[in-house]
């Protein structure tokens, strides 16, 4: 394994054990293996391994979270799936916590969760729904937004209504769907 990738990996261990605080360049050498200056060459500061880091850890993750969204039939359950299986990734992998925890001391992309950068990563995501609804295309960037707050306020705060993933499921279809202006799935016969 090169350099970089040691590093990067070390990396990802540290901010899910110890968070932004314990992601230090002199942790990330010692548990990676190398020296400081080597660090340093391949990521200028603390700030851009950070962000490295968590570009890594979003794309896995995003890439898990679409594959197994999907296997949805309609658009609806799409949106809906894959904000299950994201909270679900959420809650498995703690190197993702300063992206919903921002307050606990780290930058995301543009220092912002809700900046361009965190943006264009999550309508990418989103990119199957216009497979189902085509004409969504134009709304795109606002269903998106929507999607990442509802996310966001999933994961921060526990309710009987997010309690399991059924009864999340249908508080998703109840109230997200429709907001998003998405049709309901048509109930089984």
């Amino acid at each position: 394994m090169d350099a970089r990738s040691r590093i990067l990996r070390a990396a990802v261990e540290l901010l899910a054990s110890a968070g932004f605080p314990g992601l230090t360049i002199s942790a990330v050498a010692r548990a990676s293996g190398v020296s400081r200056p080597t660090v340093y060459a391949h990521f200028g500061s603390r700030e851009e391994l950070a962000s490295a880091v968590l570009r890594l850890v979003t794309r896995q993750v995003t890439g898990r979270v679409v594959a197994q969204a999907r296997l949805a039939a309609t658009g609806a359950d799409f949106v809906v799936e894959a904000i299950i299986a994201l909270r679900r990734e959420f809650r498995r992998e703690p190197a993702l916590a300063p992206l919903a925890f921002p307050q606990r001391g780290t930058i995301i992309f543009d220092a912002d969760t809700l900046g361009p950068d965190a943006l264009d990563v999550a309508r990418d995501s989103l990119l199957p729904l216009l497979d189902f609804h085509p004409e969504l295309a134009d709304e795109l960037g606002e269903i998106t937004e929507t999607v990442v707050r509802i996310f966001l306020s999933l994961v921060m705060f526990e309710s009987e209504l997010s309690a399991s993933d059924a009864t999340l499921r249908g508080y998703l279809h109840r109230r997200l769907v429709p907001a998003l202006g998405l049709p309901p799935p048509t109930p089984p016969a």
